[in-house]
């Protein structure tokens, strides 16, 4: 049995995980075998202070051990996750055990900065430690029936990915919750992206990206009125439309995190997750131009 720990307790992520993993709290059907959460750290928050202490008793309640300080949690696990709800933080929280060499994956938002990402990219490749991340909104049952689907009636000529994109100070953008929609898309169009442009209000934000093969990709981030998770995907054969419940969402990301640190094969190339932080950077940029089309080139580029 695989031991994970997890590091910042600012977030509902660490009692959704750990009530999954240690299977306690949960339906049987949400269940997840393979590895167990054995400790954790709540460390501090940059957003959500005052959250950890809500979190830490329902996390100790799935059998969770509370340590200090990350050498604690070293002692004690297999891997980690990071689970800071501040994508900004996890740079710093992760350091530690990608210096160790230990197998990490990092929640949502990866990074808040090209910078950051590209941090936790060369930590991981210089110590050779597995790293990866994803969003639960990849592991949808509706996600994964329609990959399954398209294998049938591709290929794929372009899509259109929707959901909730509310703002919080701490997480810029579409980077805060915006990030599941575009992980939903890049998903069925793969890496690739050149170029976004993002119509943005303030009631919303809608992204077109043009892919190098000259594909399309939308993403449609709602605040305000329903926002549910969907997707529509334009095929050689017909329009697939999908509306996406997040059900079994946790659960099968959660599974995938546990095979993953198994066979050290990451469901997420690392090189994708960063062109995921790079589309949403660059449509945080458009913006901020009224709409201007932004390079993903430009991100992180100085000169």
């Amino acid at each position: 049995m695989l031991r994970l720990g997890l590091v910042d307790f600012d977030t509902s992520h660490v009692v959704e995980f750990s009530q999954r993993f240690n299977q306690t709290h949960v339906a049987s059907d949400q269940h997840v075998t393979g590895a167990r959460v054995v400790a954790g750290i709540p460390g501090s928050s940059v957003m959500a202070p005052e959250r950890i202490a809500g979190f830490q008793p329902q996390v100790e309640a799935c059998g969770v051990e509370i340590v200090n300080t990350p050498d604690e949690l070293l002692q004690r696990v297999d891997a980690v996750l990071i689970t800071s709800l501040c994508g900004g933080a996890h740079l710093e929280s992760a350091r530690p055990f990608l210096e160790a060499g230990v197998p990490t994956f990092v929640d949502k938002p990866f990074a808040n900065s090209w910078e950051d990402a590209l941090a936790l990219a060369e930590l991981a490749r210089k110590h050779d430690a597995f790293l990866w991340h994803a969003s639960a909104l990849r592991y949808t049952q509706e996600m994964q029936s329609l990959q399954s689907r398209l294998n049938e009636i591709g290929p794929l000529h372009g899509a259109v990915s929707y959901g909730p994109a509310w703002h919080a100070d701490g997480n810029p953008g579409l980077l805060h919750y915006g990030i599941h929609s575009t992980e939903q898309l890049f998903a069925l169009m793969g890496p690739g992206c050149e170029s976004v442009v993002n119509m943005s209000t303030p009631q919303s934000d809608a992204v077109v990206g043009t892919w190098k093969d000259g594909r399309q990709g939308v993403v449609r981030g709602g605040r305000c009125g329903h926002t549910a998770y969907g997707i529509l995907a334009f095929t050689e054969q017909g329009v697939l439309n999908e509306l996406v419940s997040t059900k079994y969402a946790y659960r099968n990301l959660c599974q995938a995190i546990a095979d993953a640190f198994q066979s050290k094969q990451a469901p997420v190339e690392l090189d994708e997750t960063l062109e995921v932080i790079r589309f949403l950077l660059a449509a945080n940029e458009s913006a901020k131009r009224d709409g201007s089309p932004v390079l993903l080139e430009e991100i992180g580029n100085t000169k």
